[in-house]
């Protein structure tokens, strides 16, 4: 272990840009080693099919306090303005300025140590909001997540999304289909696999890789399909949402720390992201 690797300030201090400081930087994640370790099946599934299904996180509380939180807003929300939106469907956009009880979710520790495990890097969150299919809508077309990154493929994971279900996701009111495998196409053409549905219980997570083709299902049944799409990215890439301006200062300020280093509020890489030379929160 040289000199530099043991003073991780020294290692900045000298080349902050050099090899060495950044691998040290890219080692400070939300989550620990065990933490990830724990969650191995699941983040090996993840790289494998290209989604998985964490079940079970959230309370029957917590789903009631986001459907009513989420019922208030549908009040001033339109519905889409296409039918990739949904023409029938409802996206409220802004969520983690908008609800506090998705602050729980975008932490939640279990999604993170995954999402962390299979991008391998320092992450941040791209962008909140929430997808409610009304009856009669029909399903979205196939599609990639991470299309915006026109880097070329084949490249390494980049983004993953996460739906949290909040009423049940069923054959008949739109459960997402999934095309496993799809994420590891060396193109960004449709391969053509079989595709499955994500069917499973309010209150679970449900995980893709970015590059994973799949859609919003079709809600054939006589209520409405409500959930909250997540999707974090590695935390140099610039955000889907502007989360700088979409959440007030005076909401970053109430946030746990966790949350406000997921919405932006931090440096990544001890280089990217800094105010004057200093982290974003000396601005708070």
């Amino acid at each position: 272990m040289t000199e530099t690797t043991a003073n991780p300030k020294q290692a900045f201090a000298l080349d902050p840009m050099g090899k060495e400081a950044q691998d040290l930087a890219a080692q400070e994640r939300i989550t620990s080693p065990d933490q990830r370790a724990r969650m191995a099946v699941q983040i090996e599934s993840l790289d494998r099919e290209g989604w998985v299904i964490l079940p079970g996180l959230l309370s029957p509380e917590h789903l009631a306090a986001l459907r009513t939180g989420m019922d208030e807003l549908h009040k001033v929300t339109p519905f889409g303005r296409s039918p990739f939106e949904g023409e029938n469907a409802q996206r409220i956009y802004g969520l983690m300025g908008k609800m506090p009880a998705v602050w729980e979710l975008a932490a939640h520790p279990d999604v993170l140590a995954v999402v962390e495990g299979h991008l391998n890097d320092q992450i941040q969150l791209s962008s909140a909001a929430s997808y409610s299919i009304f009856p009669g809508q029909a399903a979205q077309v196939l599609h990639e997540d991470d299309t915006y990154y026109r880097t070329g493929k084949p490249f390494p994971p980049i983004s993953v999304s996460v739906a949290w279900p909040i009423d049940d996701y069923r054959q008949d009111n739109g459960a997402t289909i999934v095309m496993p495998r799809s994420h590891k196409q060396p193109d960004y053409d449709n391969p053509g696999l079989p595709t499955t549905r994500a069917v499973t219980p309010a209150g679970s997570a449900i995980l893709w890789d970015g590059s994973l083709w799949h859609a919003g299902g079709a809600n054939n049944s006589d209520a409405i399909r409500r959930s909250i799409i997540l999707t974090y990215n590695r935390g140099w890439l610039r955000q889907q949402e502007n989360l700088y301006l979409s959440v007030p200062r005076d909401t970053v300020r109430q946030m746990p720390r966790v949350v406000q280093r997921l919405i932006g509020w931090w440096v990544v890489g001890a280089t990217v992201g800094v105010v004057d030379g200093f982290s974003p929160l000396k601005t708070l």
